[in-house]
């Protein structure tokens, strides 16, 4: 096997928690793992496919490390008329890579593909992802549990309401664009001023995608 490939395998058995439960998750036996981290034998590519899934990485990356580590595009699911969605995590992953390398999939959630294509006009489902909002600076919009259903394949900085990454954050925000730089701003004013991004810094934001819909939880 390719340079550096059980050091990869190894990787991402320490993110699932350890052997036993990526093992348990992908469905693969303990006793095959092992033997793959050994190098006594090669997987195929059906206990590769199963892996890869479990851990929500590429089957490029676990064989050659060249290609985007997370798997975030979306999954199938039992029922053709639902696909499954990435749930990424607040924080990005402590690695060298772009923003869509370092984003880390929590899990999939389910939508209905009707829902998504005849309200939110998307056929593209491997462009979506969901975050959860944290915090109160989005109320009354979205309040913190929240989630926001971000379509990754709009990362211009256009004005709008975006998920982006600043400065090692990833943050839920209203972007305006004007003659001292970036305007930023919170929908709950009166706690979270706007600021200004100036354009020597406008390079370090990132954006990951541009907000489609917002799911509410009531209580």
């Amino acid at each position: 096997m390719p340079e550096n490939f059980q050091a990869r395998l190894r990787e991402i058995a320490k993110e699932a928690g350890g052997n036993r439960a990526l093992c348990e998750k992908s469905g693969i036996s303990e006793r095959t793992f092992a033997n793959w981290l050994s190098g006594a034998s090669e997987p195929k590519i059906i206990g590769l496919s199963a892996i890869a899934n479990a851990a929500g990485v590429t089957i490029d990356w676990i064989v050659s490390g060249t290609k985007p580590k997370m798997a975030l595009g979306s999954r199938p699911h039992n029922d053709s008329e639902i696909i499954t969605i990435p749930w990424i995590a607040k924080t990005l992953k402590d690695i060298q890579g772009d923003v869509a390398q370092r984003l880390h999939v929590l899990t999939h959630m389910p939508f209905s593909t009707q829902f998504l294509e005849t309200r939110l006009l998307k056929t593209d489902f491997d462009q979506l992802c969901l975050l959860e909002v944290h915090g109160d600076s989005l109320h009354p919009t979205a309040n913190c549990g929240d989630f926001v259903l971000v379509d990754r394949s709009d990362t211009s900085k256009a004005d709008g309401l975006v998920s982006f990454v600043f400065q090692e954050n990833i943050l839920i925000k209203r972007i305006v664009n004007t003659l001292n730089g970036i305007e930023v701003i919170s929908d709950n004013k009166a706690l979270y001023p706007s600021h200004i991004i100036p354009p020597e810094q406008s390079e370090q934001l990132d954006i990951i995608g541009r907000i489609l819909w917002i799911g509410k939880t009531v209580l």
